[in-house]
């Protein structure tokens, strides 16, 4: 089913010519052959055999005695599919890329190993149980089975660089790495520092807007967020049996990360012991993330609250020392290595203060982060226990475990019920939460404690029958626990709040439209605000037809886009030019772990901010700059489709290498949707990089669960389940996410009457 709106036909792009390149590498000896997935699997390190059973997507199904052999068995599949994937992940927390991509990894280790990750990353245990600890370790110990019995991934064949085995250290490692994209409120109290005596500039970045923002507990108040919100973020709804066809809740996600190859999640159903549990896996880490067993459903999106502060630090001249509250104190120095891949190796000094480790020293000054992940995490024994959770009370201890990152979490389970959590460890502040970077040297800048567990804000069974989430402010102001934080100016949220109310049931069908739901209200806005102005006769003719959908075939999206980064003022513009850090060279977005320039922080109120700001709008000046950018950019309104400019290009780090591209690789997709739309396809702003924009943000996992009949649960994510370019399953997704379509991902026919006995038990 096709919900976009958008028929163009080159929307599903051709796969055949990527598939010939892998057949020429296979035959010129660079690439051995997939091994298929064996149906059981047999080893010293399993207590009995473990049957697999692979549908017909790829989703693998693992059916064992026990939880530890069916953990050691995911481990393996994990390992077996995705090493190279694992492999980067690991790396990029640890700032180990250089190792295998070479010097312009660099920077991205840099500052990666000021952060100390590894440290924290090899704590984590010591929150753990006896029996998380041996869950870990069979994990663990299944994907260096894998590693040691199939043939290396073809990646390797060509960097010829080995492949080291898997920790219980690197699974904690890619939890964190998850978690620093995952928060990134620091980023707006550095810029709101930098921008001291800048007002102008400030006031776009940080002023009111006056724009109505939903909380996701209703009944708390307004909240009016004074950090900017980026615009990236995802979409999660559960409606209760009174809303639905069937009887039964209904719950859907669709969180939105960086579009990769292989796609960031792996599919599949875990059954031994207490566990009977599918969804999205996160190669690397045992369990479920995202998904269901027998009794409840969950999903999840970023709350990126206030869980980060920034000190400034004056040295005494020439040294490490600085003073708190009278007592001088002193940096802790690290003295890291980093290996370069055909290069020599670097020595990097960093530093660690009491606040937290200095990711910014020059001179005699040093700025600090203090963040929540900055202590042992028990994140991977939360994912355990909550795979196992049985009801709402069981649900909410597993979550009591999970503090970094903090997420928003809707339930639902069999009986009916439905509710949300805002799970995650926040600290407490007095005075607080504090704008910019805070005097390091005042001892009341200290973090306070952390808000209680019983606290944090909650529904159960709420009266409306839905509850939505889209990043939007958690409460507002009048609640009694307020999480301040860098949340979404509510657009995606006031549009699945207005679908939902607008059917009285519900379906799978209505899900996956509201899921693939591309109309932009800021983009209308703008629209209608132009409409009233004098703009080109060939403008009006496009803006006169559009309706809000952001089509990939529309010329509407383009031309508002190109016109709202060609009015934001030049003096404004000016400073959303420079880098992020002093003396940082911006590159491509993404290639530092913290954005390149101001754009970035822009976002979501680029069009809410263009149009609290008209007045300041030299609209002459802003329409010319635009007609010269599309003549220059597209050439005739023939070529302005949307899709021509806004597309998704799937990443894999040796596929921007030109002769693995058509291996690794595969065709761009022409994107619908925007910043504003349920299906969000995020994109830089920056007006200076080269156009197709890529997207770098979009919904990478589409599921909708049916707790009443888990055999009629539905998903689809972006690409396809093995890591593999040669296998059938690298990219077989891709066509079908494009189309809207989704396939069952609940358990087959028998093991579904075993669910239902086990319930009845």
């Amino acid at each position: 089913m096709r919900s976009t709106g958008d028929t163009d036909k080159e929307a599903a792009f051709r796969l055949r010519g990527f598939r010939r390149a892998g057949q020429l590498f296979r035959l010129l000896g660079k690439i051995r052959p997939v091994f298929k997935l064996p149906h059981e699997l047999f080893t010293d390190q399993l207590d009995a055999p473990v049957e697999i059973v692979r549908d017909d997507v790829g989703v693998p199904h693992i059916q064992a005695a026990t939880m530890k052999d069916a953990l050691f068995v995911q481990g393996f599949i994990h390992g077996r599919e995705r090493a190279f994937q694992m492999d980067i992940s690991r790396r990029l927390p640890l700032g180990q890329l250089a190792e295998i991509l070479g010097p312009q990894a660099l920077s991205y280790d840099r500052f990666m190993r000021s952060l100390n990750v590894s440290h924290w990353a090899e704590q984590a245990p010591s929150t753990w149980s006896d029996n998380t600890r041996e869950y870990v370790a069979a994990y663990v110990d299944g994907v260096n089975y894998a590693f040691k019995s199939q043939p290396l991934p073809p990646e390797y064949r060509f960097l010829q660089v080995p492949l080291r085995p898997w920790t219980v250290h690197d699974t904690n490692a890619i939890i964190y790495q998850l978690a620093w994209t995952l928060n990134s409120i620091w980023h707006s109290k550095w810029v709101y520092d930098a921008l001291d005596d800048n007002d102008d500039v400030k006031e776009w970045l940080f002023g009111a807007l006056g724009v109505e923002i939903p909380t996701i507990v209703p009944g708390t108040g307004s909240y009016e967020p004074w950090i900017p919100a980026t615009g990236v973020g995802s979409n999660n709804w559960v409606v209760d049996g009174t809303r639905t066809e069937s009887g039964g809740p209904l719950l859907a996600n669709d969180p939105h990360l960086m579009p990769q190859l292989p796609s960031i999640w792996y599919e599949m159903f875990v059954e031994g012991g207490a566990l009977h549990v599918f969804g999205a896996s996160l190669p690397g880490a045992p369990g479920i993330i995202i998904g269901q067993n027998q009794d409840i459903a969950w999903g999840v999106t970023n709350v990126d609250p206030d869980v980060q502060d920034l000190y400034r630090l004056h040295l005494e001249p020439g040294t490490t020392r600085y003073v708190v509250d009278g007592e001088t104190l002193s940096l802790t120095e690290r003295v890291e290595t980093l290996h370069v891949r055909g290069g020599v190796d670097e020595t990097l000094w960093c530093y660690d203060s009491v606040w937290g480790p200095v990711i910014y020293k020059e001179s005699d000054q040093a700025i600090a982060l203090a963040w929540t992940a900055f202590q042992p995490l028990p994140m991977v024994q939360a994912v355990l226990r909550l795979d196992r959770a049985h009801d709402w009370e069981t649900f909410n201890t597993a979550l009591a475990e999970w503090w970094v990152p903090a997420q928003n979490f809707v339930y639902a389970d069999r009986a009916g019920h439905i509710g949300y959590i805002a799970a995650g460890r926040i600290p407490t502040r007095s005075g607080g939460p504090w704008r910019g970077i805070v005097d390091g040297h005042d001892g009341r800048f200290r973090w306070t404690g952390w808000v209680e567990w019983t606290e944090m804000p909650r529904l159960f069974d709420p009266p409306q029958g839905f509850i939505v989430t889209a990043n939007n402010p958690v409460t507002g102001q009048d609640a009694a626990t307020v999480l301040f934080g860098r949340y979404s100016l509510g657009a995606r949220a006031n549009r699945i709040q207005e679908l939902i109310q607008r059917q009285p049931r519900h379906n799978a069908e209505s899900f996956k439209a509201i899921q693939q739901d591309i109309y932009s209200g800021p983009l209308l806005a703008l629209t209608q605000k132009l409409l009233r102005e004098d703009v080109p006769q060939e403008w009006r003719t496009i803006l006169e037809d559009f309706d809000g959908h952001a089509r990939a075939s529309s010329p509407a999206p383009t031309l508002l886009y190109f016109f709202a980064l060609s009015a934001v003022p030049p003096l404004v513009r000016e400073r959303l030019n420079q880098p992020f850090f002093p003396n940082q060279k911006p590159r491509v977005p993404g290639s530092h772990p913290f954005p390149e320039t101001l754009w970035e922080l822009l976002g979501e109120r680029l069009i809410p901010a263009l149009l609290a700001h008209w007045s300041q709008i030299d609209l002459a000046l802003a329409v010319e700059r635009t007609q010269k950018a599309l003549s220059q950019t597209l050439g005739d309104v023939d070529h302005w489709a949307w899709g021509n400019v806004h597309q998704a290009r799937l990443y894999h780090p040796l596929a921007e290498v030109k002769i693995f591209a058509p291996l690794f690789g595969r065709q761009s997709m022409r994107m619908p949707g925007d910043l504003y739309s349920p299906l969000q396809a995020a994109f830089p702003l920056d007006p200076r990089l080269p156009w197709p924009r890529w997207v770098s943000f979009m919904p990478s996992y589409r599921q909708i669960m049916d707790v009443k009949t888990p055999v009629e649960s539905l998903a689809v994510h972006l690409t396809g389940q093995s890591g593999h370019p040669l296998s059938s399953h690298y990219d077989n997704l891709m066509g079908a996410y494009v189309a809207g379509d989704y396939y069952p991902l609940g358990p087959g026919m028998m093991t579904h009457l075993w669910f239902m006995m086990r319930h009845e038990d």
